[in-house]
C-alpha cells in the first residue's frame, strides 16, 4: 500500500503550537474571590459586575493572565514571520489589507462624531467619564442588563423564528446578545467570508425597530432607545475591528514586542476611545489577518441587508425570498459571487454608516435623521 502523501499546509498554518495554546487557555484560570474562573469566561464574568472596583480588579487578574500565555502567542507569531511576510502574502493572494484599511478610513472619520458623542451618553450611565474609561467598562455597557426583560426565553423563542433561525445554545451569553446570536442561528466561523456574512445579517435584526416591534413586543417608546443602543454597540465594535486590523499592519514589520504593545494599547485605545492594555496584543490573533475576513464579512453582511430591505422592505425576515437570496449569498464560491448576487462590483462601507447613523438618536446626518450637534456648531457630514 502507497504510503499517504501529507496534506499541504496552507501559509503561516502552526497546528502544533495552535493546540499548545488551546490547552493552555482551556487549562488556565483567574482566581476570584475564592473561585476559580475559566480564563475564557472572565471577560463575560467582567460584563456582569456593577461595581466599577471590583470589575478593575477582576480585569486586572484577567491581564495577569494574558500576560502569563503570552509566550505561547509569541511562540506562534515568531514561527508566521519565520514562514515569510504575512501583510505581502495576504496582498499577493487575497485581498490587499493596506488598501482595505486605506479605504476604510473614510468610514472612520464619518463615523468619528456620533460615535464619540454616542460613547460618552453611555459611559455617564455608569458614572463613568470618557477619558477615564476601560475596554472593561464597554463590556458592561455592551452586556445591556437593562433590556433583558426583552429576552426572555419565552419571549425569544417565537420572536427568533419568526426570522426562520433555529434556535441554538449561546453558553453564558444572555438578553439581547443571546437574541443576536439566536438570530446568527450558530456562532460565526473563522474563515467563512459569505457564510458569516448572511449570519451577521441576521444577527442585525436585533436592532430593528420593526423587528423588535412585531416579533418581540417592545413597547413604542423603548424601540428607539434599545435601537440606539444596539447601534452604538455594532460602531463600537466596527471601529475595534479596524483597530484590528490597522494593527496587524504595524505589527508584523515592528521588530520587537514592546513596540507591538505599543502599538495595540495605542491603536484600539485611539479608535474605541477606551484604555486597552498591552497584554492582549497577540491573544486576539489566530492567524494573520483574520481581521480582513471579519471586516469583509461585516461589510457583505451590511450590503445584504441593504439588498433585502429595498427589495421586500423593512420587514424583510417575512419574505421567503430573503431567504432564498441569503441561501445563495452563503452558497457563493467567493467575495466576487456574493457580490453578484447583490449588484455590487466591489464591498462598500456606505450601508454599514447609513444603517449605523439612522437608528442613533440625537446624532443622525444626512442619513434621514437630524444634524450632528458639536462645539463647532450644528453641521452635516
Amino acid at each position: 500500500m502507497p504510503a499517504r502523501t501529507p496534506a499541504k499546509r496552507r501559509p503561516f498554518e502552526t497546528p502544533e503550537l495552535d493546540r499548545a495554546i488551546e490547552a493552555a487557555e482551556a487549562g488556565a484560570i483567574v482566581m476570584w474571590r475564592g473561585e476559580p474562573v475559566p480564563f475564557r469566561a472572565v471577560p463575560e464574568r467582567i460584563a456582569r459586575i456593577d461595581s466599577r472596583d471590583a470589575r478593575d480588579r477582576l480585569y486586572g487578574a484577567y491581564t495577569d493572565a494574558l500576560e502569563a500565555l503570552n509566550p505561547h502567542y509569541e511562540r506562534r507569531l515568531a514561527a508566521w514571520l519565520e514562514a515569510g511576510d504575512p501583510t505581502e502574502l495576504a496582498a499577493r493572494t487575497g485581498t490587499d489589507p493596506a488598501a482595505l484599511a486605506v479605504e476604510l478610513e473614510r468610514f472612520s472619520l464619518h463615523a468619528e462624531t456620533p460615535y464619540y458623542a454616542a460613547l460618552r451618553r453611555y459611559l455617564a450611565l455608569i458614572d463613568i467619564e470618557q477619558g477615564d474609561a476601560t475596554e472593561a467598562d464597554l463590556w458592561h455597557v455592551e452586556r445591556g442588563g437593562a433590556w433583558a426583560h426583552w429576552f426572555g426565553d419565552r419571549e425569544l423563542r417565537p420572536a427568533v423564528q419568526a426570522a426562520a433561525r433555529t434556535i441554538v445554545d449561546v453558553g453564558e451569553r444572555d438578553g439581547w446578545r443571546g437574541a443576536e446570536e439566536q438570530l446568527a442561528g450558530e456562532r460565526l466561523g473563522r474563515d467563512d467570508v459569505a457564510g458569516n456574512a448572511v449570519r451577521g445579517a441576521y444577527a442585525t435584526l436585533v436592532g430593528s425597530p420593526e423587528w423588535l416591534a412585531d416579533e418581540l413586543g417592545v413597547v413604542p417608546e423603548e424601540i428607539a432607545p434599545f435601537a440606539d443602543f444596539a447601534a452604538f454597540v455594532r460602531l463600537w465594535r466596527w471601529r475595534r475591528l479596524l483597530a484590528e486590523l490597522q494593527y496587524e499592519l504595524r505589527l508584523y514589520a515592528a521588530g520587537d514586542a514592546a513596540l507591538r504593545r505599543a502599538y495595540y494599547s495605542g491603536l484600539l485605545g485611539h479608535l474605541t476611545g477606551v484604555s486597552v492594555p498591552e497584554a492582549g496584543y497577540l491573544a486576539g490573533i489566530a492567524r494573520p489577518f483574520a481581521s480582513v475576513n471579519r471586516v469583509q464579512s461585516a461589510l457583505l453582511a451590511s450590503m445584504l441587508v441593504e439588498a433585502l430591505e429595498q427589495r421586500h422592505g423593512l420587514r424583510w425576515w417575512r419574505a421567503p425570498a430573503s431567504a432564498q437570496l441569503a441561501d445563495r449569498v452563503a452558497r457563493a464560491t467567493g467575495i466576487d459571487d456574493a457580490l453578484a448576487e447583490l449588484g455590487y462590483d466591489v464591498l462598500d462601507w456606505r450601508p454599514v454608516l447609513r444603517q449605523i447613523r439612522t437608528r442613533l438618536i440625537g446624532e443622525m446626518s444626512g442619513y434621514g435623521g437630524p444634524n450632528i450637534t458639536t462645539r463647532a456648531g450644528t453641521r452635516k457630514v
